[in-house]
């Protein structure tokens, strides 16, 4: 929890050593281009443990070697040698698992440039990010040949299995060497131990906070359902009731409104690892979850954990959103508001409390439907419209264009001065029967200066100037002195079901880390300015690791550069190759990164055009082509 902006695509790659998988030489033969594990290539001979003479029969990896072969698991390196010394590489995991899994074949784009096609691994690779088991590195490799570390292990059993790590195996214990194969049957044996207890091992927590005793029969009656254990949150300073006067200046009122409040509860957990499944109850305060759940959320590691969220309130709405972004690698399950225990058995038997890491899709792009889910909940078309410089009429018919076009994603900002157009349109095509208004997602923005110094009246006027029932996500157009008074505002809304989602614009590395420790909401989604002259390509992976989405303005270039990208000898001749435009290229490009684009047009065709980028997909080398046009050349100032 400490550590819940770790790197995601660390964390997703490295859950596949916990459930190794057989692999033989004769499918990875020794000579395919890279199989070479330390001292050790895969053979087809599966001999029994000992047969292998380098596998003593009172060694300490012995029984796990045995286990291994005689499941098909692991098999020896020749007729007569384990190689229990060598290391495993990560394209050899992901291959492993790839094919234990039958060898399904997956349509899903591959971004990492040191994965080329017809590689022994490359359908593994693939397969294994359609699963979300893998991210890559930041800087867009694999690592194909890049050994597992015993730190990483450590940290995978943690994560993933939400139970104690392996430190009955000896020497994993949280070094930076290479995982050797006998540590990873050891690895394999013991996971496989832990399996057969089952997903949730009828271990389950349910955690409540209950001020005045309403949460704790809706508590008691969960964990009567689930046979878990109890553990009330208990505050060290016991709330009275005039600290629960909110009609007062009291006590809760100012926890509440205090974003860093924090307070301390009194009594520990016993053993959080051996949980799976956790619930955490409270009441609703004020429409968000008592600062107290704040603190029980930082002081647990729920990563890895199946995860559902329950309040009681008589009729505040249910909402976990916030407490979501504490630990975005749980498993977050569907959380429910009760005013009575009546309903909790009919939710609790209604969830899947199997449900497993790899369900866990926030931030991956679905070229299918062409959304990517959101840490808010809500889906996102992953292309749309930016509507900067357009105006009256034109902005009316081009929004209407777009949406005809089957655009479901329009962007806009106070300081465009075309909310009242973007509105008028989006009303006039629901009138016409060319969307539903819940079908679009609307984005705007307040800017900074006085907007921001006054948000409420800010983000309600541009509210008014839609007259869209609500918005889908609104923005800080940049860094301000009053952005964090903003940006709570904001939140304000939420909690009304004014705002869905929210997120910066212009904001970068530096800024994040002032800003986010800040605010309660975290942001769904920062948009910033990116394009082949200027890709970001260090501040990307950091955003995306922080299970934000990236949306890129300008995508083309602008502010009279949009003629010279459009014309890069690089970008056109990948264009030639595939049939199609280099605006379509450029797009495609920053899809494949897994950034949102929004290219703004008046153009119907162009438009139109900007929308067909599923059709064709950019080969390794050629995103390489793109990647090395990189100037650090931002075209505006911001």
């Amino acid at each position: 929890m400490k550590n819940r902006f770790l790197s995601l695509s660390m964390a997703v790659c490295m859950i596949c050593l916990l459930i190794l998988t057989s692999c033989s030489a004769a499918e990875v033969p020794a000579d395919n281009g890279g199989t070479n594990l330390g001292s050790a290539v895969l053979t087809s001979a599966a001999q029994p443990a000992a047969a292998f003479t380098d596998v003593p029969s009172d060694a300490w990896y012995a029984e796990a070697v045995q286990y291994c072969q005689g499941k098909g698991l692991m098999a020896g390196t020749s007729n007569t040698t384990f190689a229990p010394e060598a290391t495993l590489t990560r394209a050899m995991l992901v291959t492993i698992l790839w094919r234990q899994a039958e060898k399904p074949v997956v349509n899903y784009l591959m971004q990492f440039s040191d994965v080329p096609e017809g590689q022994w691994y490359s359908e593994a690779v693939r397969w294994a990010a359609s699963e979300t088991l893998v991210a890559g590195y930041g800087d867009g490799r694999f690592g194909t040949n890049d050994p597992i570390t015993h730190e990483q292990l450590d940290w995978i059993f943690q994560r993933y299995t939400a139970r104690p790590n392996p430190h009955g195996i000896p020497s994993i214990h949280g070094s930076s060497k290479p995982v050797t194969r006998a540590q990873a049957a050891a690895a394999v044996m013991h996971y496989a131990q832990l399996s057969q207890e089952g997903t949730t091992g009828g271990k389950v927590l349910v955690a409540y906070f209950s001020a005045t005793g309403n949460t704790r029969p809706v508590a008691e009656k969960v964990a009567e359902v689930t046979g878990g254990d109890l553990f009330e949150i208990v505050p060290a300073q016991p709330y009275t009731a005039a600290d629960l006067n909110y009609n007062t200046d009291c006590r809760a009122n100012a926890e509440q409104n205090d974003p860093n409040a924090r307070p301390a509860i009194a009594g520990t957990v016993e053993n959080m690892e051996q949980y799976d499944a956790v619930f955490i109850g409270y009441p609703i305060w004020w429409g968000r979850a008592p600062k107290i759940i704040h603190t029980f959320l930082e002081t647990y590691d729920l990563s890895g954990k199946t995860v559902a969220a329950f309040c009681t309130s008589g009729s505040s709405p249910h909402e976990d959103a916030t407490l979501r972004g504490y630990e975005p690698d749980a498993v977050w399950l569907e959380g429910r508001r009760f005013s009575g225990a009546s309903q909790v058995e009919d939710w609790v038997n209604g969830l899947d409390l199997t449900k497993s890491k790899g369900d866990h899709t926030v931030g991956i792009f679905n070229f299918d439907s062409r959304t990517v889910t959101l840490n808010s909940g809500y889906e996102m078309p992953i292309n749309g419209l930016g509507t900067y410089s357009l105006h009256g009429e034109t902005c009316v018919n081009s929004v209407k264009s777009a949406l005809q076009s089957g655009v479901r994603l329009i962007d806009t900002a106070s300081a465009y001065g075309n909310e009242d157009e973007v509105g008028r349109a989006i009303r006039e095509a629901v009138d016409e029967g060319i969307i539903k208004r819940e079908d679009v997602f609307i984005i705007t923005k307040i800017y900074p200066g006085s907007e921001m110094a006054n948000p409420e009246q800010s983000i309600q006027a541009c509210l008014d100037r839609l007259d869209i029932g609500y918005v889908d996500m609104m923005l800080l157009h940049h860094p301000d002195r009053n952005d964090v008074q903003a940006y709570r505002a904001m939140e304000k809304f939420v909690e009304d079901r004014k705002i869905r989602s929210l997120g910066l614009s212009n904001w970068y590395v530096k800024e994040l880390e002032s800003f986010l420790p800040q605010v309660t909401i975290t942001p769904a989604l920062v948009q910033n300015e990116i394009h082949p002259y200027y890709q970001e390509n260090d501040v990307i992976p950091y955003i995306q690791n922080l299970v934000i989405v990236v949306q890129g303005w300008y995508p083309l270039g602008g502010r009279g550069h949009t003629a010279e990208l459009l014309g890069d000898e690089v970008i056109s001749g990948i264009a030639k190759a595939h049939g199609v435009s280099s605006a379509q290229v450029i797009l495609r490009w920053n899809l494949q990164k897994g950034v949102v684009v929004i290219p703004g047009s008046s153009n119907p065709d162009h438009i139109k055009e900007n929308t067909e980028l599923y059709g064709f997909e950019l080969t390794n080398e050629e995103m390489a082509q793109i990647n090395a046009l990189d100037r650090n050349e931002k075209h505006d100032w911001y």
